[in-house]
């Protein structure tokens, strides 16, 4: 299922809009988990001072999210996620999961964010000259970039906005034209139509993991076309150009080899070779079958 990115400033808002979605979400009967720095027990703000913690962190929210994502659950990142490489690692694992993606990105401005975490409990608080030190280091979101793709981007201002009146009440007078992150404006129905009923991602061919080898692939692979190669050297000292031998190894209907011109025990035991790297990447647990597929490959080097 799929797996919502939130990424932000420290103290934006960003844990009020994802209840916000959280709410919708479950309205809709899906199953969610949020997974927040607050899971890690040991966590502080104060955290973010270290990079030893810091990083300690960022595995454990990785961790976390790599347990919960599956076919049934929509799992929410609701941190920092403020390095584009970290984001990247995340697109990873729901790329292995093979489930829809998508960033959330909340970044109002600096006094907004510092106004914002005077708000929260003292022990909730980033210390001081720490969200100017973490905005510097913020890498926002590029929607160009697949693993900040879909994109959806919230507006958050300081405002108390209740339409059609605004209360100022808790306003610092700055960023009128957005409100506070309780009565932001979030694309609920197009987050939900882009997670739940979108495009799944794919993984790459070249990460995606081999299928499983009957146990005795290989041994009947070898022996198989071994035999087969002995019976072409065999049939050709009778046989004349043009004409097609039977290979009693192989299924009927594909069992006939066309005998374009004398071949080496040399040639023949290249060609085997070839095959058998070729067929590792696809194994059978059909000995008629891989000797039908190895005389189709001989026919096909003529």
């Amino acid at each position: 299922m799929p797996l919502l990115v939130v990424s932000g400033y420290p103290s934006s808002g960003k844990s009020t809009i994802v209840a916000k979605i959280l709410e919708h979400l479950t309205s809709k009967q899906k199953k969610i988990v949020v997974v927040t720095d607050d899971e890690c027990t040991t966590f502080s703000r104060s955290d973010y001072n270290d990079a030893r913690k810091e990083k300690d962190l960022r595995s454990f929210v990785r961790s976390a999210v790599q347990k919960y994502l599956n076919k049934d659950t929509v799992v929410i990142c609701d941190s920092l996620n403020y390095i584009k490489g970290y984001r990247y690692e995340l697109f990873c694992v729901a790329k292995g999961c093979k489930t829809t993606y998508a960033v959330l990105q909340i970044t109002p401005p600096e006094a907004v964010c510092e106004w914002l975490n005077t708000q929260k409990e003292e022990h909730q608080r980033y210390p001081a000259g720490k969200i100017a030190d973490l905005l510097m280091r913020y890498e926002k979101p590029d929607p160009r970039n697949r693993w900040d793709s879909q994109l959806f981007e919230i507006k958050i201002g300081s405002a108390e906005r209740s339409m059609p009146d605004i209360s100022n009440n808790d306003d610092m007078s700055v960023d009128l034209e957005y409100p506070s992150p309780k009565y932001a404006e979030i694309p609920l129905d197009e987050i939900y139509q882009w997670l739940c009923e979108g495009k799944e991602l794919s993984e790459n061919l070249s990460t995606q993991s081999q299928p499983l080898a009957p146990t005795n692939f290989l041994h009947d692979l070898d022996r198989v076309t071994q035999d087969v190669v002995s019976t072409i050297s065999e049939a050709q000292r009778s046989a004349v150009v043009g004409q097609n031998i039977v290979i009693p190894q192989a299924e009927a209907g594909s069992n006939e080899l066309k005998i374009g011109k004398v071949r080496s025990v040399a040639e023949l035991t290249r060609l085997r070779r070839q095959f058998i790297s070729f067929s590792k990447m696809n194994p059978i647990n059909d000995k008629a079958k891989i000797a039908s597929l190895f005389v189709n490959f001989l026919n096909s080097t003529t």
